[in-house]
C-alpha cells in the first residue's frame, strides 16, 4: 500500500501534515486524537508505557520483523536520524510496535533491533493489546489473503520458522515529551527535515 494512500485518512480526519515544511512559524502542531498511553510487553524484559518515556521525543513505527521490505527500510532511516542527531540523541526514545505479536516474542524483538541500534525499543503483547495500541494511533494491518513467508533465510532466527506477510500503516509518529502526536514521517522522508523536527521538540 502507498504511502499516499495510507496517510490520506489521516490528512483528511485530522488535517494532517508531515514535519515543518506546512508550519510557517516552524512551530508543530498538536494532533488531539491521534495517540495515547500504553502498557505492553517489550524488549527491555518488561512491561513499558508511552508515558515513561515523557522526558524524551519518541518516535514510533508499526511493523514486524518478518518483513522484507518497508520495515528494514525504515528501521534504517531511523538509525540514520539517530546518528545524525549525535548526543541530542539521548533524549530521543524509537519505539517499535510489532503487528505480528504472535510470532515477534520479546526476545526476538531485542534481537532483531540490536541488528539496527540497540536503544530501539520493540514492543508486543496480546493480539487485543498490539490492536488497543494501534486503534489509539489509527494504525492498519492485517495478514495479507494469508500468505506465508518461510523465515528459513536467515539461520541467526530461533523463532517460528513461517510466519505470515501482513499489509499495515507506514507512518513514522513524532511525539513530544508529552507523549501527544506532533507529526507524521515515512521512511522516504528527507532525514533534514525529521532532524529539524526533533531538535524543535528537544527545545520545548
Amino acid at each position: 500500500m502507498s504511502d499516499a494512500r495510507i496517510l490520506a485518512p489521516l490528512l483528511v480526519a485530522f488535517g494532517l501534515s508531515t514535519g515543518l515544511s506546512a508550519i510557517g512559524d516552524n512551530t508543530l502542531p498538536i494532533y488531539d486524537g491521534v495517540g495515547g498511553d500504553f502498557s505492553a510487553p517489550s524488549s527491555l524484559g518488561r512491561d513499558v508505557s508511552l508515558s515513561e518515556f515523557q522526558a524524551k521525543v519518541v518516535l514510533l513505527f508499526f511493523g514486524y520483523t518478518s518483513c522484507q521490505d518497508v520495515c528494514p527500510a525504515t528501521l534504517g532511516h531511523l538509525r540514520a536520524l539517530v546518528r545524525n542527531l549525535g548526543v541530542s540523541s539521548d533524549g530521543v526514545q524509537v519505539l517499535f510496535v510489532t503487528v505480528d505479536p504472535e510470532n515477534d516474542t520479546v526476545d526476538h524483538l531485542r534481537q532483531y533491533l540490536a541488528r539496527f541500534d540497540g536503544r530501539f525499543i520493540g514492543v508486543t503483547g496480546s493480539r487485543d493489546e498490539i490492536d488497543r495500541i494501534a486503534s489509539l494511533f489509527m494504525v492498519t494491518s492485517h495478514r495479507s489473503h494469508g500468505v506465508e513467508v518461510t523465515n528459513a533465510y536467515n539461520r541467526s532466527k530461533t523463532y517460528a520458522d513461517r510466519s505470515y506477510l501482513y499489509s499495515h500503516s507506514q507512518q513514522i509518529y513524532l511525539l513530544d515529551k508529552s507523549g501527544r502526536t506532533r507529526a507524521l514521517f515515512f521512511t522516504g522522508s528527507p532525514l533534514e527535515e525529521m532532524q529539524e523536527s526533533v531538535t524543535a521538540l528537544l527545545r520545548e
